[in-house]
Parts: structure tokens; sequence; C-alpha cells
């Protein structure tokens, strides 16, 4: 396990003094990069050395911030070095797209925000135990990611009825319906990709970020090219006898159906195990 956790401002002082309570709370060995050691540098050396790799404070929507806030830890630049990884992060917006082009890229499972993630001192101890409340119940429970992020949210309406300040009932409800956690079995609900949101849409996330970008372009292909081969053949039969030739049943509609249903099953059939692709 490896946990990384700049430290140079107000918002940053806080996460690092829940980093350090989760690490408490684990109590199992763990590598740090912490304060001057959160650079770009070291966390591309040291993360293919982990399994489980641990972010806390800023983030954008493009990456993970480094010490001093001038650098990424992690953008879509070296994010690759994040495949096979499970990745737990409280930073602002990364999940809303950086995250998405990690898990795409293949990081076994993203856990963070698609916003900004907001807290009031009031109450800090209560963001800093929904913050922390996920990597703690699927290390000690040993429950999937999935299950984790529904204990998560829950844990969440519970500290929401314990707010003594009615910001912080707002701010953790935000907090709330911003965590995600993608893995294979909860992929993203939406992406930047037309083609993509489309397919989302048409056969639900679980199936359409299985389709491969050659996969997408195959479909196109085949829908055009059997589309025009269909054309062909009913202008065919008109010409020889008109509207009654065309319905007719005919060897050729018999041959398109059966490549038709070959096609379905190859698209529809199970991939085979570790053979998905999430690139755009």
């Amino acid at each position: 396990m490896l946990a990384i956790a700049p430290k140079f401002d107000e918002p940053t002082e806080y996460s690092y003094s829940w980093i350090n309570r989760l690490m408490n709370t684990l109590n199992i060995d763990c590598e740090k990069l912490f304060e001057a050691d959160a650079t770009r540098e070291k966390a591309e050396k040291h993360i293919p050395q982990h399994t489980l790799i641990i972010f806390y404070d800023h983030g954008t929507e493009e990456g993970l911030v480094a010490q001093g806030g001038k650098e990424y830890i992690i953008d879509k630049k070296n994010d690759h070095i994040l495949a096979g990884k499970e990745v737990y992060t409280l930073a602002c917006l990364w999940c809303r797209d950086g995250g998405i082009d990690a898990w795409k890229k293949g990081a076994k499972a993203v856990w963070g925000y698609t916003d900004v993630f907001a807290f009031t001192t009031t109450d800090e101890e209560l963001f800093c135990e929904a913050a922390n409340y996920g990597l703690t119940i699927k290390i000690k429970m040993n429950v999937s990611w999935e299950e984790a992020l529904k204990l998560t949210k829950e844990k969440y309406n519970e500290l929401i009825s314990k707010a003594k300040d009615p910001w912080s009932v707002i701010w953790l409800r935000h907090n709330r319906d911003a965590l995600v956690c993608y893995t294979e079995n909860n992929p993203p609900q939406t992406s930047k990709c037309l083609i993509r949101r489309l397919l989302i849409k048409l056969f639900g996330p679980e199936k359409a970020w299985k389709f491969t970008p050659k996969k997408i372009v195959g479909v196109i292909m085949f829908s055009v090219g059997y589309g025009i081969a269909l054309h062909a053949v009913a202008s065919e039969l008109y010409h020889k006898g008109g509207y009654a030739e065309v319905l007719r049943p005919q060897g050729e509609y018999i041959g398109l159906a059966l490549v038709l249903i070959g096609f379905l099953l190859i698209l529809f059939s199970p991939p085979q195990p570790n053979s998905l692709s999430h690139l755009d």
C-alpha cells in the first residue's frame, strides 16, 4: 500500500491530518510519500511497486496535484501506471474525467469525487470520518468496492443527521452525491465521447463500456455495408418482379439473416476474462 499526501496550504493541512488518522486506524504497513516527497517523480517510481494507492488532497478534472500545487502527481500523461491498481482518493473533481481515464487504462478500482469535496471546520470530525470510511471498511470488513461505496453513502446519511451546522448538512449531502467508485462491475455513468454516451443510453453503462473502439468502428462498418447489401438485393428483386418479388421469401434473405444472426452472436457473446479494453 502506498499513501501520498501533499501539505502546503490550509485545506491540505486538514487532509494531511485525516490521512494520518486513516493510517492509525488501519494500522498496517504502508509506504508514505508525504509533504515534500509527494512529487510526480517519486510517485512514478513507487506506484508500480504497490497494488493499493491512496491519495489525499487537491485534484482537478485533469489530475491529482503534487506538493506545492504546481504540477500533477497523476494526470492523463502518466495515469497508465495505475493499470491493475486500486486507487482511493480524497480529491476534488478528478473522477469527473481523470479518474475515468485511469479506469479506462486498466485501473481495477478508482474511488473519488466527481465534484469538489467541501467541508466545514465546525463539523470537521464528521467530514474526516466520511472521507476515511470507505477504505476502512474495505480493508477491515473485506467487502467489495461496490459494497464499500454503498455502505459509505449510508454512513454519509448517518453523519448528516449528526451535523451541527446547516452548511455541514449541505456539504455532506453534496460530497455523498459526488462520491463514485469505478470498477468493472460499476463503470462510469457518462463519457465525453458522443458515441460512448449513445451506447450508454442504448445498452446501459456495463455493456456500453465493453465496446472497444475497434468494435464500435466494426459495428458502424457492418451496419452501413449490410444496409447497402440489403438495398441492392431488394432493388434487384424489384426489377425482376416488382414488390411481390421483393416481399417473397428468397434465398438471398436467408443468407442475409444468417449473416446478421452470426454478427449479433459475436457482438454480444460474453468476453473472455481479462480481454476487456476500456479505451475510447
